[in-house]
C-alpha cells in the first residue's frame, strides 16, 4: 500500500508537469506611450496642456510627457490631475457629462508605464493625433460679440476678479440655444460666469471705471437667463441648452462676463469673445435655478469643522439637469443629496477635497427624476485653522459671508425643470419665499455691522419690496436718503413703495426728484407717468410714457401703459399698435393681451375688430392671471360677447363684479353691472 501511494503521487506529479499551464495568467505586455498612454494623455490632459490653453506646459508628445514623468506620476496618483473633483457615482447613479476623471484602468496604466521606465514603444502603434479645433467648436455662430479693446492682466500679485460688459446688437427678440466662450488668452483666465443685463446697470459701472470692465462681480440686474447656468472653466466643452429650453434674449441687453483672472509672471493681454447660436423655436420648457446655501456664514479663527447646511422640499415633480457648487478657500468638503418621499437617498454630488481653483457646472448624463416631496439637501465643511493649506490668512482670522474671495460662501445651484410645465409658476413662487427669507436675514445682519451705509439700507429695502413689506421698505429707504440724498435709484424705489401704499402725491414727488437727479431714468419716467395718470393728469402722463419709450424702446412696461392710456382716450388704432409691439417682445404680457383683446372686441371701427383674436388673447391673459385681474376679466367678457358667447360673457363679468366687491371698488362695480345688463340682453359692448 505504501508503494502504491508513492507511485500514485509520482504519476500525479508527472501529469501536472506535462500538461499546458492553462490556469496560469499569461504575462501582460508592458504599456508603451505609443500604444497605451498617448490616447489617455490626448483625451485627459491635452485639452488644457497645449499651446494657447491654460496648462503651464504642453503634454502632447512622448518628449513632453517623459520630461515631466515624475510630476505626472505624482499628480495622477493623488488624482490632482486631471482636475475633476466630484466623487465617482455609486452603482446605478448617473455620472456627469464630460467627466475628466481617470478610470482606475487608465491610472494603473500610467503608473505602470512610468514605473517601467516610460518606454516609447513601436512607432506604428501611435494612432493619429487629434485635430484640435482652433475655431468655434459648435460651428460658426450666428452672432459674435467681443470686447472692443483688450484688458491687460498684471504680471504678478493676487488674482484679479473683473467683470466685462459687452452690448449685444440685436433689434428683435432672439432665442439662444447655445453660448460659446473664447477667452482670447486662456492662460490668464481661471473661470468665467455670464449674465444678461437688460437695465444697463452693469454698463454704468463699466463707464465709471477707466479701464475695460470694472472691479468686482455681477450686479443683481445681471442674471443667469431663465434658469440657465452659463459658465466656463478650462477644458469645458460648450453645451447647447437641452432641446426645447432655449433662452430669450431681448433687444438692448448686455452680456456680462465675470472673470477670475490669474497673473502668469508676465503681463497678459486679454480680449474675450462670445459666440451666440440662435433658434427660431421659442422654449417649450423653462428651467429654474434653485439655490441652497447660507448667507449668514461666520467662521471663528481656528475652527476646523464649521458646518453650513440647507435643504428644500420640492413641491412638484422635477428633473434635475445640472448642479453648480460654489465656495471659497476655507471649504474642505461638500455633499448634496436628494431624499425621496419613500426615504431613498440619492447623491447629487460629493466633493471630498474642495479646491476653490477648480469649480465647474456639472451636467448629468441622464437627468435625475425626482418626485414631489423630495428633500434636496447640501452640506459644506470649512477649516479655518492653520492646518488648512488653502487658508490664505496666516494666522487665521474670522471670516464671514460675502462676495469677495477673502470672504466665504457656501452655495449649491440646482438646475431643475418641472415635469409638468403648468407647475413652473408654483415652483418659482414657493422657492422665492424661501430665498427671500434667507437673503433678508443675511443683509439685515450686514446692516447691523454697517448701520450708516446707505447701500446696506437699499439692499434690505429691496428685499422688503420684493416680499411686499412696503412700510418696512419705506423706513429703510428714508434712512438711506438721509445718509445719501443724491441717489436717484433710492428716490425711485421710495416712490414705488409709496405708490403701492396709495400715497400717490408723495410718490410723484419722489419720482420727480429721481428725474431731477437723472433726467434719463427711463423707468422713473414710466412710473411717474403711471402715478400722474392715477391723479388725472393724463397729458403729463402721456409725455412721461413717451419719454420713457424714447430712452428705452424696449421698455415694454411703458409701452403697455401708453397703450392703455391711449385706449382709454379712444385712440384705438394707435393703442393697438403699441400693444402689438409689447407682444412682439413678450408674447405672454397679460396687460397687453387684455388691452389688445379689449380693442379687438369693442372698437367702434370695425376694421380693428376681430372677435376670434379677442377671445384667444383674453383667455390667455385670464390664464396668466389665474382669473384674478379685474381688467382682464372685463376684456374677457367683452371678447365673449363680441363672439356671440353671451353666457360665457355673463359668467366672466360676474366674476369681475365679485373681485370688485372684494376690493371695495364701487365705480368698477357700477361699470361692470352696466355691462352685465348689456350681455344679458345679447348685445356686445362697443366703444363709441
Amino acid at each position: 500500500m505504501r508503494r502504491v501511494a508513492i507511485v500514485l503521487a509520482s504519476a500525479a506529479a508527472v501529469v501536472a508537469a506535462s500538461r499546458p499551464l492553462a490556469s496560469a495568467a499569461a504575462p501582460q505586455p508592458r504599456p508603451t506611450f505609443n500604444k497605451d498612454i498617448a490616447p489617455i494623455v490626448w483625451a485627459r490632459c491635452a485639452p488644457c496642456h497645449r499651446p494657447g490653453e491654460i496648462g503651464p506646459f504642453p503634454l502632447l508628445t512622448y518628449d513632453d510627457v517623459t520630461r515631466r514623468a515624475t510630476l505626472v506620476a505624482a499628480a495622477t496618483s493623488r488624482r490632482l490631475m486631471p482636475p475633476w473633483k466630484p466623487r465617482p457615482p455609486a452603482a446605478g447613479e448617473s455620472d456627469f457629462l464630460d467627466s475628466r476623471r481617470l478610470t482606475d484602468r487608465e491610472l494603473q496604466l500610467i503608473q505602470q508605464w512610468i514605473a517601467d521606465g516610460a518606454p516609447e514603444g513601436v512607432a506604428s502603434d501611435l494612432p493619429p493625433a487629434p485635430t484640435w479645433t482652433s475655431g468655434w467648436q459648435l460651428g460658426p455662430p450666428d452672432l459674435v460679440v467681443r470686447m472692443p479693446e483688450p484688458y491687460t492682466v498684471r504680471a504678478s500679485g493676487p488674482d484679479d476678479f473683473r467683470t466685462f460688459v459687452i452690448p449685444i446688437p440685436t433689434e428683435r427678440p432672439r432665442y439662444v440655444r447655445a453660448l460659446e466662450f473664447h477667452p482670447g488668452n486662456a492662460r490668464a483666465v481661471h473661470h468665467a460666469n455670464f449674465g444678461v443685463d437688460r437695465t444697463q446697470s452693469s454698463r454704468q459701472l463699466d463707464l465709471k471705471d477707466p479701464a475695460p470692465g470694472y472691479v468686482g462681480g455681477m450686479v443683481p440686474d445681471a442674471r443667469y437667463p431663465e434658469g440657465q447656468m452659463l459658465g466656463w472653466t478650462p477644458g469645458q466643452a460648450p453645451h447647447p441648452s437641452p432641446a426645447g429650453m432655449a433662452w430669450r434674449l431681448d433687444p438692448g441687453s448686455d452680456l456680462v462676463a465675470q472673470l477670475h483672472l490669474q497673473p502668469t509672471g508676465k503681463p497678459e493681454p486679454l480680449q474675450i469673445s462670445v459666440g451666440l447660436y440662435f433658434t427660431d423655436e421659442p422654449p417649450a420648457q423653462s428651467p429654474l435655478g434653485l439655490r441652497l446655501g447660507s448667507e449668514t456664514i461666520d467662521i471663528p479663527a481656528g475652527q476646523r469643522d464649521y458646518i453650513v447646511s440647507d435643504s428644500y422640499v420640492v413641491p412638484v415633480d422635477v428633473n434635475v439637469l445640472a448642479v453648480q457648487p460654489h465656495a471659497h478657500n476655507l471649504a474642505r468638503r461638500m455633499d448634496a443629496t436628494a431624499t425621496l418621499p419613500d426615504g431613498t437617498t440619492r447623491s447629487l454630488i460629493a466633493i471630498d477635497d474642495w479646491d476653490f481653483r477648480w469649480q465647474d457646472v456639472y451636467r448629468y448624463a441622464v437627468p435625475l427624476a425626482l418626485p414631489k416631496g423630495t428633500r434636496l439637501s447640501m452640506r459644506y465643511t470649512y477649516d479655518n485653522s492653520s492646518d488648512n493649506v488653502r487658508n490664505p490668512r496666516r494666522p487665521p482670522a474670522r471670516v464671514v459671508w460675502g462676495q469677495n474671495t477673502t470672504d466665504e460662501m457656501g452655495d449649491l445651484w440646482i438646475q431643475v425643470v418641472p415635469r409638468d410645465a403648468a407647475t413652473l409658476t408654483q415652483l418659482m413662487q414657493d422657492f422665492r419665499r424661501k430665498a427671500r427669507a434667507e437673503d433678508l436675514a443675511a443683509y439685515t445682519r450686514l446692516l447691523e455691522g454697517e448701520p450708516d451705509n446707505p447701500l446696506r439700507h437699499d439692499a434690505v429695502a429691496a428685499l422688503y419690496l420684493d416680499d411686499g413689506q412696503f412700510d418696512q421698505a419705506v423706513t429703510h429707504l428714508r434712512r438711506s436718503l438721509a445718509l445719501n440724498p443724491a441717489s436717484a435709484s433710492t428716490h425711485y424705489n421710495l416712490g414705488f413703495a409709496l405708490s403701492v401704499r396709495g400715497r400717490q402725491e408723495e410718490a410723484a414727488a419722489e419720482f420727480t426728484e429721481a428725474l431731477r437727479l437723472d433726467p434719463d431714468y427711463a423707468q422713473a419716467h414710466n412710473n411717474l407717468g403711471a402715478v400722474l395718470q392715477l391723479l388725472g393728469r393724463t397729458d403729463d402722463a402721456l409725455a412721461h410714457y413717451r419719454r420713457a419709450i424714447a430712452l428705452r424702446p424696449d421698455n415694454i412696461d411703458a409701452r403697455a401703459n401708453l397703450a392703455q392710456l391711449l385706449s382709454g382716450q379712444r385712440f384705438a388704432a394707435e393703442a393697438a399698435r403699441e400693444f402689438q409691439q409689447v407682444l412682439d417682445v413678450r408674447a405672454d404680457h397679460a396687460q397687453a393681451l387684455a388691452g389688445l383683446a379689449w380693442i379687438r372686441a369693442t372698437a367702434g371701427d370695425e376694421r380693428l375688430r376681430n372677435p376670434a383674436d379677442a377671445v384667444r388673447m383674453a383667455e390667455r391673459a385670464a390664464a396668466l392671471t389665474s382669473r384674478r385681474d379685474l381688467s382682464v376679466l372685463d376684456a374677457l367678457a367683452a371678447a365673449y360677447a363680441a363672439a356671440g358667447r353671451f353666457d360665457a360673457a355673463v359668467a366672466a363679468v360676474r366674476a369681475g363684479i365679485d373681485l370688485a366687491v372684494a376690493a371695495g371698488q364701487p365705480a368698477a362695480i357700477t361699470q361692470l353691472r352696466q355691462r352685465l345688463e348689456l350681455y344679458q340682453q345679447g348685445q356686445p359692448y362697443r366703444v363709441p
